[in-house]
């Protein structure tokens, strides 16, 4: 198993068991990465959704912003708030400017991690 799906085997699985357990629907993990249309964030989302598969009773919600900047990446966060994801897994634009948006969804009990690039650790 490659470096990058065991990072997404354990991200998708450490995401999933903070979840409540009451869910009587699919855990929705959004893995959100940089920027649409790369080749290294799409890998992660292959890896994403073979983990997915493995554990069973996952949704990966893949996205990200069209340009890698915050401000795109915020807009998506708020996006994934108001859909109810129980997980954010971000790759950060900014490890500070996301820490706003990012505490808006733990306080509404979203688990957030980050990987490949931070976020400020108030923000996760």
């Amino acid at each position: 198993m490659s470096i990058l799906k065991k990072l997404m085997v354990t991200a998708a699985f450490s995401a999933a068991m903070f979840v409540n357990a009451a869910y009587a629907e699919n855990v929705k993990i959004a893995l959100v990465v940089k920027s649409l249309g790369n080749g290294f964030f799409d890998a992660a989302n292959k890896g994403a959704e073979e983990a997915a598969k493995e554990l069973g009773d996952v949704d990966i919600i893949y996205t990200g912003p069209t340009k890698a900047t915050a401000e795109a990446q915020i807009e998506v966060v708020n996006s994934l708030i108001a859909q109810k994801v129980n997980a954010i897994a971000i790759s950060a634009n900014d490890a500070d400017a996301l820490v706003p948006v990012l505490k808006k969804a733990m306080e509404r009990g979203i688990t957030v991690i980050s990987w490949d690039s931070g976020v400020a650790k108030e923000g996760r």
